[in-house]
């Protein structure tokens, strides 16, 4: 996949290269040079190649405390229907993440998740045994679950925080997951909430059996403030992400939400904010003077008619 040829060309500047490579979900960061993506390529297949050799020689291999085996690596076949999901969505199928099944420690309602490190571009997954032979387990499906982690690797060099689990819960089955399932983008998210809880817990035992005069209504003004905060900020998120949509559908009708999965949280805000068609294809033409990444979605999801041809 990885080829010297492949990764030559991309060092050279050439936008065939990174379309290609696009294809695969190992997408541009927001402001790479050439030289910086193909020296990241450069190490994944280093990285991977090392795997792979500790894999064919101890049958093992070590990542994060985390030991996996050669003879538990997920076949080509279950990835399958998780790269169909972002192909359809997003135009990208990745194929070069090696997964593995394990009896994880970590917790009884563990799934799965998948371990991705930055610059290098180095992930793999891993996945509960209870996925070898059957497609759910308990709350969750071996397809969305592998779909909506191959959307953070591809996404990995963007540095998104905003707008990440918006695209990852677009591969939800559930139209409620998908419209809420990112409500909490980093863990101090649930921790918040659930220390507001925590603290109203406390509180109602410290009434009942210390202090009967305490007042209550301000833990639970902090629960509800909590609350209130994760679903304002929900709503306006959504909201600019929806005129983004919108806006982007004016130019690539039929690949917007592709466009959209390739752009950093500040040019969706922006892409938010501009809805005229002509004022757009204007600030796209001015970022592709200089940005690879831009080039490289003008190819592939712009027509030539309106956008350009590729320089």
């Amino acid at each position: 996949m990885l080829s010297s040829d492949l990764i030559a060309r991309a060092a050279r500047g050439e936008v065939s290269a990174f379309v290609e490579l696009d294809r695969l979900g190992l997408l541009l960061g927001a402001h790479e040079s050439a030289a910086q993506y193909a020296a990241r390529l450069d190490c994944l297949r280093a990285n991977t190649t090392a795997m792979d050799r500790s894999l064919a020689e101890h049958g093992t291999y070590e990542i994060e405390g985390i030991a996996v085996l050669a003879q538990e690596r997920i076949p080509p076949a279950l990835f399958e229907e998780a790269r169909e999901v972002t192909e359809t969505l997003f135009a990208f199928a990745v194929s070069w993440v090696p997964g593995f099944f394990i009896n994880p420690v970590f917790g009884w309602l563990f799934g799965g998740c998948a371990f991705h490190f930055y610059p290098d571009f180095f992930a793999l997954f891993i996945i509960r045994k209870s996925f070898a032979d059957r497609a759910r387990w308990l709350i969750y499906g071996r397809r969305e679950l592998l779909a909506h982690e191959l959307c953070h690797i591809a996404r990995i060099g963007l540095g998104s925080h905003v707008f990440e689990e918006t695209f990852a819960y677009r591969t939800a089955t559930s139209a409620f997951r998908r419209a809420a399932g990112s409500v909490f983008r980093s863990p101090w998210d649930a921790f918040g909430l659930l220390l507001s809880v925590f603290l109203l817990l406390i509180a109602q035992l410290t009434r009942v059996f210390l202090l009967p005069t305490l007042w209550i209504w301000p833990f639970w003004a902090a629960v509800l403030a909590v609350v209130g905060w994760l679903a304002w900020r929900q709503w306006r998120c959504g909201r600019v992400f929806a005129r983004a949509l919108r806006n982007v559908t004016r130019i690539a009708p039929d690949r917007a939400l592709a466009v959209l999965f390739r752009c950093t949280d500040g040019e969706i805000v922006h892409l938010a904010r501009v809805a005229d068609s002509a004022t757009l294809l204007e600030w796209v033409g001015r970022l592709c003077e200089s940005n690879l990444r831009w080039q490289v979605i003008r190819e592939r999801f712009l027509p030539a008619s309106t956008a350009g041809g590729v320089g």
